[in-house]
């Protein structure tokens, strides 16, 4: 018999009573079981009594936290994570709005093999690849996460622990602690259909400071994980469906890592591709079908665009060294390999 999780829903708090209360009322209209953890984040006097007398109404589905000063975004969630015993802690950024749409198709989502992180879509903090507006995917792997709502498996949090606050609090932190959950096995699924609203976190300190902060983030993050990197990849038209699927098994394990890829198919091995879903994969991947009149020269156009939008793409060999057509200097097909190597 399946059990629905038990669910914390985190909810840091800096000022802004009138946001914060309408994000209230819309977690307490989508859920009737969860348990809110309240965090008084340095607040001003006004939103403080605003967050106490909610939390005295909800009694014991509430944890109230207060922090003496505001000691940051992520210090304060790690906090309440720590205090989360829950099989599910869904922080929510408390400038927008939960809806129970939203609730249910995030918890279904967090029912899916090693799933490890859930969010759904957020526009203000990340734009979603185009491709994935034709294939209508529910869920689909990624590397792009926001903290307007994020869901966090207890399992998960166990094993790789809480987010790294020497980071700086937004993309690295966020990026890092996805590449942390990915080296435990755990995976990061986005809901594409699913849109939330949301504003990105406000920042504490000088421009000068936050922008030394994110170039110290970045730099920690690449001597962590490397540097990600985006490749072309060209399947020819005999391509059979077992290789076809040893290439989709490679660019998502290697997607995994933070990488990117185009992949263009013949119409045969694009259909192939599609049925198996290839297309809602990974939003690292995306598929590219060849026109059935002058393929190649279909894929020399399309090169063409993609490295006027994207100059650090690279063209590689297909598995087996698959040569890519028009490209005497693509890479070798263990280049591919090497990715996939933690």
């Amino acid at each position: 018999m399946t059990t629905t999780p038990t669910l914390d829903i985190i909810i840091p708090v800096w000022n802004r009573p009138v946001e914060t209360r309408a994000c209230l009322v819309s977690i307490l209209e989508s859920t009737d079981t969860a348990r809110l953890l309240i965090i008084n984040n340095g607040c001003d006097r006004a939103t403080e009594l605003m967050l106490e007398e909610f939390s005295d109404h909800l009694g014991e589905r509430a944890i109230y936290m207060t922090m003496e000063r505001n000691i940051g975004f992520v210090p304060a969630v790690n906090r309440a994570l720590v205090r989360s015993d829950a099989d599910w802690a869904l922080l929510v950024r408390p400038t927008g709005l939960l809806t129970a749409d939203c609730l249910q198709q995030l918890l279904a989502a967090a029912a899916q093999p090693h799933a490890g992180i859930v969010t759904p879509d957020c526009p203000a903090e990340y734009a979603l690849p185009r491709h994935l507006v034709k294939y209508r995917c529910s869920s689909i792997e990624t590397t792009e996460l926001g903290f307007s709502v994020l869901g966090l498996a207890r399992e998960m949090r166990e094993r790789v622990g809480l987010f790294d606050e020497a980071l700086d609090g937004g993309p690295w932190c966020l990026r890092d602690y996805r590449h942390r959950a990915d080296a435990g096995g755990f995976r990061t699924l986005l809901l594409p259909l699913v849109s939330v609203s949301g504003e990105a976190a406000t920042l504490l300190g000088s421009l000068e400071r936050r922008r030394k902060l994110e170039e110290t983030a970045a730099e920690l993050f690449r001597q962590r994980w490397g540097v990600p990197q985006h490749f072309a990849v060209y399947l020819p038209k005999e391509t059979d469906e077992q290789k076809l699927q040893a290439t989709l098994e490679l660019l998502l394990t290697a997607a995994r890592r933070g990488h990117c890829f185009e992949l263009f198919l013949h119409r045969r091995q694009y259909k192939q591709a599609v049925l198996q879903g290839g297309g809602c994969l990974h939003t690292g991947i995306a598929l590219h079908r060849l026109p059935a009149l002058s393929p190649l020269k279909g894929l020399v156009r399309a090169m063409r665009e993609l490295q006027q939008r994207i100059p650090q793409l690279q063209a590689v060999c297909g598995l087996d060294d698959v040569p890519f057509p028009g490209y005497d200097t693509a890479l070798p097909s263990d280049a591919l390999v090497r990715l996939t190597i933690s």
